[in-house]
């Protein structure tokens, strides 16, 4: 069976355009396109569909509040952004919402799906434009900053620029030969390191650095 696709659009003729770009794709099946969030907000926990496309600009709810309420009724599902913005605010408030996408709505029919096949496995895709977006600021970090990152070990660099990839524990410590649980002690001294309590950033840490 194949997995379940909601795009959520206002635009039609856009939500149909992204959804033909699934109609022969052997795993994903585009379930649903819903044009307005106040009906996607009672539809979608209902549904249950393993991706949601989401469009940001709606009227009467903007995508990042609705995913940020449907995410405590839907921990499950994964939501994929799509988006003509791609300044630092909006893409820092996606990751810290548990957005696991973002990309532009000018990307190409090839990385709409590579996206939502990473997504699926389990691991985040922000486009080259977002992660560019997040990086922004990275030329004024303070030397605080610097220090902080600087005081991580060699393992805790790689376990961080996993995390910041979407690997989960178990990935992580199967990609580096590891326990699940060292893997979750090296989180837990990594994010004291860092001082952030959220994995949107260390996220938002490890694309400032370079180190994705």
């Amino acid at each position: 069976m194949k997995k379940q696709l909601v795009i959520v659009d206002d635009h039609e003729l856009v939500a149909k355009g992204v959804s033909k770009f699934f109609d022969n794709h052997e795993q994903f099946e585009v379930g649903s396109i819903i044009n307005d969030p106040k009906e996607a907000l009672q539809k979608l926990p209902i549904l249950k569909p393993e991706i949601v496309l989401m469009d940001l600009d709606m009227p009467g709810m903007s995508g990042l509040e609705l995913i940020s309420r449907l995410k405590k009724e839907m921990p499950e599902t994964s939501f994929v952004i799509l988006s003509m913005h791609l300044d630092k605010n909006t893409v820092s408030k996606a990751l810290e919402i548990g957005a696991s996408g973002y990309v532009s709505k000018n990307s190409k029919e090839g990385e709409f799906v590579v996206c939502v096949e990473t997504v699926a496995k389990g691991q985040n895709y922000f486009s080259q434009e977002a992660l560019t977006a997040l990086s922004q600021t990275s030329n004024n970090l303070s030397k605080t900053s610097f220090s902080k990152i600087a005081s991580l070990t060699p393992r805790e660099i790689e376990v961080l620029k996993l995390v910041a990839d979407g690997l989960s524990n178990k990935e992580i410590g199967e990609e580096l030969h590891i326990a699940v649980r060292t893997v979750e002690t090296h989180r837990k001294t990594i994010m004291e390191k860092l001082e952030v309590n959220k994995v949107a950033g260390l996220v938002r840490i490890a694309v400032q650095e370079g180190l994705v």
